[in-house]
């Protein structure tokens, strides 16, 4: 889902992100298809794509347009630039050895949530996070953590901007229906996600913060809904629990 046009914003740029956006959007585009998919003359989308291509934000193979390797540079180098991005590395490391699961560090930003590292050594399960891959916040475990710490009006800010799409049947939908969800994981302590963004796919979050108390990002640990237990659940938040002090003190050493 795209974001609302801003009021201020640059035309031209927004054209260009928007055309970035809709390649990715739909793995690769013909001129046709995303003037088919945009209000833009052909032309415009045209002098957009070379320009994105000159830069090597784009390529075009056989008429196809696509994004460019050069985005995955910059976003590498945008993870590796985060303050906690060693300790997160080391910390998901060790917690994906210990739980056999699929674990990650996640990080909030305009509104969405980012892996800033991902780790598994659960062989037998597929990786349900594409690296770099955005995610709404309202229907994930590590959003609704963060969600949770946040005060109401970032929440609404952030639900005004991505509103709250249904990607599968478990999906909250309504604003009344995520706030009461956010009082449980308050209550609860963790947050839980049982197949609301990915079917199949159930996870537990718990929130690192800094010595300032600011919220540095969330812990979580996620695998497949055939495994899920109370029993396997009470175990995974004590692992996080152990995890998110050594996290947390390290951040006060390191920062």
């Amino acid at each position: 889902m795209m974001p609302r046009r801003t009021e201020n914003g640059l035309q031209t740029t927004e054209i260009s992100l928007q055309l970035v956006e809709l390649l990715v959007e739909y793995d690769g585009a013909t001129l046709g298809e995303l003037a088919d998919k945009t209000d833009l003359a052909r032309s415009t989308i045209h002098t957009h794509l070379q320009t994105l291509a000159h830069y090597g934000y784009v390529v075009r193979e056989n008429n196809i347009y696509r994004v460019g390797l050069k985005l995955h540079h910059l976003g590498d180098y945008a993870r590796k630039q985060n303050e906690v991005y060693d300790i997160a590395k080391r910390i998901v490391t060790d917690l994906a050895d210990e739980t056999e699961l699929e674990v990650d560090f996640t990080v909030e930003e305009n509104g969405r949530t980012v892996a800033l590292y991902d780790a598994t050594s659960y062989s037998d399960t597929p990786s349900f996070l594409v690296d770099g891959r955005l995610f709404h916040m309202h229907n994930t475990a590590s959003g609704k953590a963060i969600l949770a710490e946040y005060p109401e009006t970032r929440v609404e800010e952030i639900l005004d901007q991505w509103g709250l799409p249904d990607e599968t049947e478990q999906t909250v939908t309504t604003r009344d229906e995520l706030f009461a969800d956010l009082e449980r994981v308050r209550e609860r302590g963790y947050a839980i996600n049982d197949e609301e963004a990915i079917e199949g796919l159930w996870a537990v979050s718990k929130v690192v913060k800094d010595q300032l108390g600011r919220v540095r990002g969330s812990l979580n640990v996620c695998g497949p809904t055939y495994i899920r237990t109370a029993k396997r659940e009470k175990v995974i938040v004590s692992q996080l629990d152990e995890k998110i002090r050594a996290f947390e003190q390290s951040i006060t050493e390191q920062l």
